[in-house]
């Protein structure tokens, strides 16, 4: 009996382990995929506006919301409708709010500073959610803090003003991630994917008259493109995620590929390479994300 019990847990384990592989794989996907997603919208950003280019992402999130209505049936309507309407409104603002920053800056400066987010939910939990803070993760803020201020240097000549967009885009991911605390508790999650897809679709769509420029066949593929691989990532994230036996805490460390992913898409596109002020500041930035993430209890990594 010993012997079966042995084995049927060594299965358990191997089969846990390949999950947790695949996990991993998909997470490394997703930052490429989102990393070319930014490289095809800095792209478009030269002749179409942020809005536009962020609508065309939301509507392939809405084309996939129909069809999981088409076969699942409508989600059902959420008790926590303000927490909702904030996450999606936090969502979209992110998104657009990082296409600006991509047309105005390189793309491994503006996705080094979106990356402060970590730093940022830790604020807000504070500040909305009363969390208590160990001192560790208060210093892993600091060191965020102090690697966005490497990156801008403020009162230097190398001071770019458009990398504001950047933080900014990173304020709004951060009260969006906040606000999904509230939201997933209190409402499913096909509900919570409903408020997220459509929230920035009807608010993009109300926009869209009054920046919308027609496209070419080449430009209307490349926009379709950002939008395919931008959606492509997230359900990429979604399946890593949603697996019961894989921890947070071993794959929220991948999001930092990102970075590798958008620098070297940038220079193969582009021909541009962040200096050393930005790389610096970029190290500063994820160890704090990485300190900030092992201060954290068991309990919160699998949030």
């Amino acid at each position: 009996m010993k012997r079966i019990l042995s084995s049927t847990e060594a299965k358990i384990d191997i089969y846990a382990a390949i999950r947790g592989r695949e996990s991993l794989l998909l997470c490394l996907a997703a930052m490429m995929l989102f990393a070319a997603s930014d490289v095809i919208a800095k792209l478009l950003s030269g002749t179409f506006h942020p809005l536009q280019i962020a609508w065309f992402r939301y509507s392939a999130a809405s084309i996939l919301l129909a069809v999981i209505c088409l076969r699942a049936g409508l989600p059902a309507p959420s008790v926590a409708s303000a927490s909702q309407i904030i996450r999606g409104l936090g969502m979209a603002g992110a998104t657009i709010l990082l296409i600006a920053a991509l047309s105005l800056q390189p793309v491994a400066e503006a996705t080094a500073l979106v990356f402060i987010s970590p730093c940022l939910v830790t604020l807000l939990c504070v500040l909305i959610l009363k969390e208590r803070v160990p001192a560790k993760r208060r210093l892993g803020v600091a060191g965020g803090l102090l690697g966005v201020l490497v990156i801008l240097r403020p009162g230097f000549a190398g001071y770019n003003p458009a990398a504001l967009f950047s933080i900014a885009s990173a304020a709004c991911w951060a009260t969006a991630l906040v606000m999904t605390r509230r939201a997933v508790v209190a409402d499913s999650l096909a509900t919570t994917l409903a408020y997220s897809a459509l929230t920035g679709f009807v608010l993009l769509s109300l926009t869209l008259p009054f920046v919308f420029l027609g496209l070419t066949l080449q430009q209307f593929v490349l926009s379709c493109a950002t939008a395919v691989l931008w959606l492509a990532a997230h359900v990429a994230i979604a399946f890593a995620y949603r697996r019961p036996e894989v921890q947070v805490s071993r794959l929220a460390p991948v999001s930092y590929t990102h970075l590798l992913w958008a620098t070297g898409f940038g220079y193969l596109t582009f021909g541009t390479m962040p200096d050393a002020m930005t790389v610096a500041g970029s190290v500063l930035i994820v160890a704090s994300g990485l300190a900030a993430l092992r201060a954290s209890g068991p309990h919160e990594r699998k949030l």
